[in-house]
């Protein structure tokens, strides 16, 4: 007895005195190499932290400084800031200009006997004496620029358009005035194009100045992940902090940028701590289990070897398959397709309103849906070979040897089933569901394709109004792969400028054309002329219409900026008026054309308007001060409201043609129409009429006081020389000439 005891005892030290050395030996190795490792991320984190802020920081600085020569490198700044001494348009274009898109709060023009003639605060004009505090740091940057200034290759009077490609001549610096530290940029005036000289040997130079305060360090930290960036004396003690120090040309220090490093060892540490000991437990543990009862350890293992199994191919909440099981059971049941005349019915059940209700609700009133949804999936398909939740609230129904009559009958029962209100605890639920159907009758279909295919049916089940059953057919793989072949051939025709502008008369009671719209129009190699109305709403589904809306205002631009006479309608979709950068990237481009935004009219339809973002209101009023007027296109076919009229100031109202159309016809168009004109001039606002296409039409809208016409009785879209010529005939011949074309 004896014996077996000391005998059992031994074999047990045997098993414990191994696990408990292997236990300790891991977490010394854990521990050391913790260690190691956290101290050692430290020392690069932070080196990799302050390297990639000095960079960042000077790259800063070369972005501040092409902002600033965009605005003064070229022709116009030479006549209006040296030729004119124009303030007023340097208020437009330096002041306010830099002020509103980027911050510089302090702007000033100095002359060749650097003398300042300009000063702007906050983007308004200021007196002289603003310059004092930084006439010192500019008597710096000026001999700098001066020197540049006389080693240029002398310029060149050249009356045309060819780019003379002058570099910008800059210099920047920090500096400290009174309790603020600014980025002080000099930047020497020079022509462009080479159309306008400096009537001096020395140009105007501008001195602007950019504050760091907290917004400007908030994009820093923001840009480079920095935390608890601060601007701080050049003297001030960093105790373990990163610490940039910004000097000023002499290379005296002006400043320190100071912030919190990131230490990966603390959020090592914190997080290491409680597994290292939990490890520590979890391996007694497992060492005393092995000795006293490895027998039920390993009775436990195979429990939880089947659990984990089962969960691997279930879904916990509805102890349905899950997708696993599903791609295993499909690839199975798609084998015997086509032996013996065997078929498989595939059905993609997908919940119609379960969004509202997980969305208002709760998640937890979402989880009852689908539980419920699970449960009645059970009853209505108790024959089906396999019921599976995909995810989300789409479920799949698996049926072997179906016809489409059985398959039918079995989607709507499914129909039936899930279309009863639930009764809840948050009351009554009203869901519903769609259902997509395919049925495989083909051996050597892949489970993906099979459920792509019924993929396919589900959405055109939602597409034409949700609550029904859609069976797969092949022309729908056909439209989807011709909607992607559409979107390459959009893609490869806006890179490869295959995309083209016409231009469509807007006339006047006499006939005189006053302005013209700008068309995009795409003539495709093989499939032909393809409508607007067809790869515009495919551009703002991909993602396309910024890069198409950019293109076709370069192009406008770049067509009728020699234009005098007439005004340029061009459309703008509200994919573009809800992007950030949309009004920026407009001024960009009408600078780089030196187009007069006067001339232009942006065309908006209601929607574009009715989601009152920041972003839209923030666009049209930047527009709106450059210049650019709005135009609100097809009037009176979605929401309209007075309040968007008088919210956004629109300045001209457009008729759709839908009302024109109809008119003569004795309906309630010709009131409509009526009504809509005499709005318009109740809000002193334009109007004018689209699809005009018969003089009854014409003389109608006339009584009813439109005066401006559009359509094809007016004049169809035409190239750009044809709408030139057109528009410098006389009024009479024009009108002859229109109604011609059309």
């Amino acid at each position: 007895m004896t014996g077996n005891l000391i005998n059992g005892d031994w074999r047990k030290a045997r098993l414990f005195g191994p696990i408990v050395g292997l236990t300790l030996g891991v977490l010394a190795l854990l521990i050391l190499t913790t260690a190691i490792l956290v101290h050692r991320f430290d020392d690069t984190a932070s080196a990799r932290e302050q390297h990639m802020f000095e960079r960042g920081f000077a790259q800063q600085l070369e972005e501040l400084d092409k902002v600033v020569a965009t605005q003064v490198d070229w022709d116009d700044a030479i006549v209006m800031m040296d030729h004119r001494r124009d303030a007023a348009w340097i208020d437009f274009n330096v002041g306010n200009y830099l002020h509103t898109f980027n911050g510089f709060t302090r702007s000033f023009v100095v002359d060749g006997d650097e003398k300042v003639f300009y000063a702007s605060a906050n983007g308004e004009r200021a007196g002289l004496d603003l310059y004092a505090p930084f006439r010192p740091i500019a008597a710096q940057l000026l001999p700098r620029i001066r020197q540049a200034e006389k080693a240029r290759p002398p310029l060149v009077l050249r009356p045309g358009k060819d780019n003379i490609v002058i570099p910008p001549i800059q210099g920047n610096t920090v500096t400290r005035i009174g309790d603020q530290t600014y980025i002080v940029i000099a930047t020497l005036v020079q022509p462009d194009f080479g159309k306008a000289l400096p009537k001096g040997a020395r140009a105007p130079v501008t001195i602007t100045a950019l504050p760091i305060d907290a917004r400007l360090l908030g994009i820093f930290a923001q840009r480079y992940q920095l935390d608890d960036l601060k601007l701080t004396a050049p003297d001030a003690k960093s105790n373990g902090r990163g610490n940039l120090v910004l000097r000023d040309l002499s290379g005296r220090p002006v400043a320190s940028l100071v912030w919190t490093p990131r230490r990966p060892s603390a959020i090592l540490s914190e997080q290491l701590l409680l597994p290292l000991l939990l490890m520590l437990g979890l391996l007694g543990l497992v060492a005393w289990t092995m000795v006293r009862r490895s027998g039920i350890v390993i009775s436990d293992l195979i429990a939880s070897e089947a659990r984990a199994k089962h969960l691997a191919f279930h879904d916990p909440l509805t102890r349905l398959p899950n997708r696993a099981m599903l791609f295993e059971r499909l690839h199975s049941l798609l084998a015997t397709v086509g032996s013996d005349t065997s078929r498989l019915t595939v059905l993609c059940v997908d919940l119609d309103r379960f969004k509202e209700i997980n969305d208002t609700l709760g998640h937890h009133a979402g989880d009852l849906v689908i539980e419920a949804t699970a449960n009645r999936l059970r009853t209505a398909c108790a024959g089906a070979a396999l019921i599976a939740r995909l995810g989300g609230d789409e479920f799949v129904v698996l049926c072997s040897s179906g016809c489409s009559e059985s398959a039918e009958m079995l989607a709507h029962r499914v129909l039936e089933a899930l279309s009863r209100p639930i009764q809840s605890e948050y009351g009554r639920l009203e869901i519903g569901c769609s259902i997509g159907a395919v049925i495989i009758d083909r051996p050597g279909v892949e489970p993906t394709e099979a459920l792509r295919w019924a993929d396919l049916a589900l959405y055109h089940s939602k597409q034409n109004g949700r609550g029904r059953l859609t069976f797969f057919e092949p022309r729908m793989d056909q439209a989807l792969q011709g909607r992607r072949s559409l979107e390459t051939d959009l893609r490869h025709a806006l890179a490869n400028d295959e995309l083209f502008m016409v231009y469509q008369p807007q006339v006047d009671l006499a006939g005189n054309i006053h302005a013209a719209e700008a068309l995009l129009r795409w003539s495709h190699p093989e499939r032909g002329e393809v409508p607007p109305d067809v790869f515009v709403p495919l551009a703002e589904e991909t993602g396309l219409i910024l890069a198409l809306g950019e293109f076709v205002m370069r192009r406008v631009f770049a067509d009728t900026g020699s234009w005098t006479r007439l005004r340029v309608a061009i459309n703008v979709s509200a994919e573009q008026m809800r992007s950030p950068g949309f009004a920026a990237a407009v001024a960009r481009l009408a600078a780089e054309a030196e187009i007069d935004p006067s001339r232009y009219e942006i065309e908006l339809t209601e929607t574009a308007l009715l989601s009152d973002e920041p972003v839209t209101a923030g666009n049209i009023g930047a527009l709106k001060r450059l210049g650019f007027t709005f135009a609100l296109d097809d009037f009176g076919t979605g929401y309209s409201s007075l309040s968007v009229l008088q919210r956004f100031s629109v300045d001209k109202i457009k008729i759709d043609r839908s009302f024109v159309s109809c008119l003569g016809d004795g309906g309630e168009s010709e009131a409509l129409v009526d009504a809509m004109v005499r709005l318009a001039k109740a809000l002193h606002l334009r109007v004018i009429a689209e699809g005009v296409e018969s003089e009854a039409q014409r003389e109608r809208l006339a009584s009813c006081g439109c005066n401006e016409f559009q359509g094809f009785l007016t004049g169809r879209p035409m190239g750009l020389r044809e709408i030139v010529e057109l528009a410098h005939e006389s009024p009479g011949a024009a009108e002859a000439e229109i109604r011609k074309s059309a």
